[in-house]
């Protein structure tokens, strides 16, 4: 049985964050709040460039992780103290007070090894010589856990000393190399997808953020035989409102047209700056790392010579907010939620293959339309590669009856308690139906400079037949 001591205690003292309001204060929890490692969270932008679109949004990783640490200790709370959420415990699900020691803690820093527009640059990311420039933020979680700070002992430090916790557990946790707890962090049913879509939504200000939460936490039960979190049938239409409510934020805030413009000129501007020797790639990366939202970009104007034409060019337009313009948008699906197109998603993760065609078409313009450009004036905007809905995930998540009329069906569809959701045959929301929410959201897009618009729709046929084929030898597009 879990210590009261740790997960129910407050030693005075609280912090109020918006969504949550005030969340009780420990020793423990003050110990990472003012560390640097943790500080530094302050400076990233939980939605990088939505900022752009929705002016509130400038809420950073350091309220989000603090709303995460709060749902997942919500979570802990509702597991040790229902009985039947008690009794399904076992040897592989058991949470005693190690175990919610360790979630806890991976909750809270989840998000430790974020750097500025982090999820941009480990999508699409630059390279040099075949190598992502850019390392995926989980894999950071050493450089920011286990490095001393600022004249402070490593944040690896404050878990040993005061959650008692081996912080190399909290990292394998949060980067999914224990596979024992990596669904409780990451999943369709984690509290870090539980805090964002309502943070998000209340900072964007707009109505698509309604999650029945506090039902949605009262019908998880454990799962042992998946290791992960359950819902009894009361959590059927919480769960579609998290569900429905991701669809939504992602047609109007995470693949909005502007984010997704503000993105594909970061990622060129970068990939220019590489090509042109304009800055090294230890330099670059270290620049991110290091920085925080609002100084990243305007240290990286400050280093780059004029020289650079190119890459900045491309800066000064992100930094003065000259953004390009839609020219051409498709889906990047056969009738809009069938099979992939392959081309399209060919350059999701080829940027050096991206660049050239970019090229291609710009010297294209030039060749048909007397246009003298120099290569960065069109870009491809590809689909994203994520899978934001956790599909496989969803998949894989059971309901656990408790009224009556479903025990019966439960037990013969699978011969127990746990029957998949996807067979419940309660909701309209299954893995299926989801994917194709996904499908129907994503786009193939150009972008371009203002004024090129309309030449680019007059050659809409010249511009798929570039797109389609294979690279052309010729790489000045003058």
């Amino acid at each position: 049985m879990i210590s009261e001591n740790f997960l129910f205690r407050s030693e005075g003292g609280f912090i109020r964050i918006p969504v949550w309001g005030h969340i009780p204060l420990n020793r423990p929890l003050k110990k990472v709040l003012e560390h640097p490692a943790f500080l530094r969270l302050k400076g990233i932008r939980q939605l990088s460039f939505s900022q752009q679109v929705y002016p509130g949004a400038n809420h950073t990783r350091f309220e989000h992780s603090i709303g995460v640490y709060h749902l997942m200790k919500l979570i802990m709370q509702r597991i040790l103290t229902n009985p039947l959420a008690e009794s399904l415990q076992s040897g592989d699900l058991t949470f005693d007070d190690h175990t919610c020691r360790l979630l806890l803690a991976a909750a809270l820093l989840h998000d430790i090894g974020h750097y500025p527009h982090a999820h941009l640059l480990e999508e699409q990311a630059p390279v040099w010589r075949g190598a992502p420039v850019f390392a995926a933020h989980e894999s950071l979680i050493d450089r920011f856990l286990f490095e001393p700070a600022e004249g402070f002992a490593p944040l690896s430090a404050v878990l040993e000393d005061e959650w008692r916790v081996n912080p190399a557990e909290v990292a394998g946790i949060i980067t999914g190399r224990t596979e024992r707890f990596g669904k409780l962090i990451s999943g369709t049913l984690d509290p870090d997808k539980m805090d964002y879509l309502m943070r998000d939504a209340h900072h964007c200000n707009i109505p698509y953020g309604s999650i029945d939460i506090e039902r949605l936490i009262e019908s998880f039960v454990p799962d042992p035989g998946m290791r992960r979190f359950a819902i009894t049938e009361k959590g059927i239409a919480p769960l579609e409102s998290l569900l429905f409510t991701k669809y939504m934020m992602m047609r109007n805030v995470y693949w909005h047209h502007t984010s997704r413009t503000f993105s594909v000129m970061l990622q060129r501007m970068l990939q220019d700056a590489i090509d042109e020797g304009a800055v090294a790639p230890d330099t670059l990366r270290g620049l991110f790392y290091d920085n925080s939202d609002d100084r990243v970009l305007h240290e990286l104007e400050r280093r780059l010579p004029e020289s650079a034409a190119g890459s900045s060019g491309m800066l000064r337009r992100i930094l003065r907010r000259k953004l390009y313009k839609r020219a051409l948008t498709l889906t990047p699906y056969l009738n809009g939620a069938g099979e992939p197109v392959g081309w399209m998603f060919d350059y999701t993760n080829n940027p050096l293959r991206r660049k050239r065609k970019e090229i291609e078409l710009c010297a294209l313009l030039n060749r048909r339309c007397g246009k003298d450009l120099r290569g960065d004036e069109i870009l491809i905007d590809p689909p994203s590669p994520k899978d934001v809905f956790d599909y496989a995930d969803l998949r894989e998540l059971r309901v656990f009856p408790t009224r009556g009329e479903y025990l019966e069906n439960a037990a013969a569809a699978v011969g127990g308690r746990f029957i998949r959701f996807d067979d419940f045959g309660e909701s309209v929301f299954r893995s299926d139906f989801i994917l194709a929410f996904e499908r129907y959201t994503k786009k193939f897009r150009i972008v371009c400079r203002e004024d090129l618009c309309e030449s680019i729709e007059d050659r809409r046929e010249e511009i798929m037949e570039v797109l389609r084929t294979g690279d052309e030898s010729a790489g000045s597009p003058r």
